[in-house]
């Protein structure tokens, strides 16, 4: 089946998601206006009688009552479950600081699969990117630190981390797949608003993974054939040897964006290692694109599909109805504004 898409009058119509047969149409829905703007003028306008001093006082002790209760900061490591790993900003930077550690990764006071499923062993974790809550000069409670703030060494220090918590949870024998995941922001579903990733060990595939195994084992040259149509209407990113990069208009969301290592169809775990560096540092540069918006990110590696990791923004939540999305036709009138300086490594 391939890609199915159309065009009308040269331009780029619909497209359809070959694994999931969602469509996406490009409309004009740009041209809507927002009713809930008045809304929040409002509110600014209302908060300009504010005594400011009071106000600031105020916000300070918000902010600090914030660190005191989070279970991800240092100095509340006890509150969260049993310590899995850690690197300190020696081990990455070659430099210390106060903070006891830079990254630390713990098992999920919730599981995300249940631990009757994984031999009665809790295999979910959270990988917690940075001793950091809020961004400097936080003026409020949603002034988070956020991925893309993150220098490349340590996000690339972070994948790497995620790759030996991935290890721990395959060593046990009832776990069969391991998913890495992340949520940013409340509208993506996170509970916890202090920067981490999740490592998910899971006693069966994923069923999206599962649905991409089984579409490429029909169709083997499928995501060459994504990458291809990403080219041919001007989506790419960057592109070199190990890793394209793309804007995805047919994605679970609005705003996705796709990295795939098309010549490396192992376990993440199997992975060489520069590889993995690699796909690390792109994944990053796709987050700067996004920034601090609510976004996610799934992580799926093979066997039977390529390493590659889906991009989801929910910033620009258009309806899905009835398995189709909308996509502001714009998009496709001029240089995407998100593109990258391809490399050719």
């Amino acid at each position: 089946m391939g890609i199915e898409f159309r065009c009308d009058a040269g331009k780029l119509v619909w497209v359809r998601n070959p694994f999931t047969g969602d469509v996406t149409y490009f409309t004009h829905v740009h041209r809507k206006k927002s009713g809930f703007l008045e809304q929040a003028q409002r509110q600014l306008l209302a908060e300009r009688h504010l005594d400011r001093e009071r106000y600031e006082a105020a916000l300070r002790a918000e902010l600090e009552q914030s660190l005191r209760a989070c279970p991800f900061c240092p100095g509340n490591e006890e509150r969260s479950p049993d310590e899995v790993y850690r690197l300190t900003s020696a081990e990455v930077f070659g430099r210390t600081t106060p903070d006891p550690w830079l990254i630390r990764a713990v098992r999920n006071l919730v599981p995300r699969i249940p631990e009757c499923c994984t031999g009665g062993q809790n295999e979910s974790y959270v990988v917690v990117e940075d001793p950091r809550h809020f961004a400097d000069g936080a003026q409020g409670h949603e002034d988070l630190l956020y991925s893309a703030m993150l220098p490349v060494e340590q996000f690339e220090a972070l994948l790497v981390v995620d790759r030996k918590v991935a290890e721990l949870a395959l060593r046990n024998p009832s776990v069969q797949k391991v998913l890495i995941r992340k949520n940013q922001g409340r509208e993506s579903g996170a509970s916890q608003p202090h920067v981490h990733n999740q490592v998910i060990g899971s006693d069966r595939n994923f069923p999206a993974i599962e649905r991409e195994c089984a579409v490429t084992a029909r169709e083997p040259g499928i995501w060459e054939e994504i990458v291809q149509f990403a080219r041919h209407f001007g989506f790419l990113l960057s592109e070199d040897a190990t890793c394209v990069a793309y804007f995805c208009p047919f994605g679970t969301f609005p705003r996705s964006y796709d990295i795939v290592c098309l010549h490396h169809w192992e376990s993440l775990t199997e992975l060489p290692e520069p590889t993995w560096r690699h796909f690390a540092r792109t994944l990053h540069r796709v987050l700067q694109i996004l920034g601090p918006v609510p976004l996610d990110y799934e992580i799926h590696d093979g066997p039977g599909v390529p390493l590659h990791a889906h991009v989801n923004s929910r910033h620009y939540p258009y309806s899905n109805i009835g398995g189709t999305l909308n996509l502001p036709s714009l998009l496709l009138e001029a240089t995407p504004p998100w593109a990258l300086p391809l490399s050719s490594a």
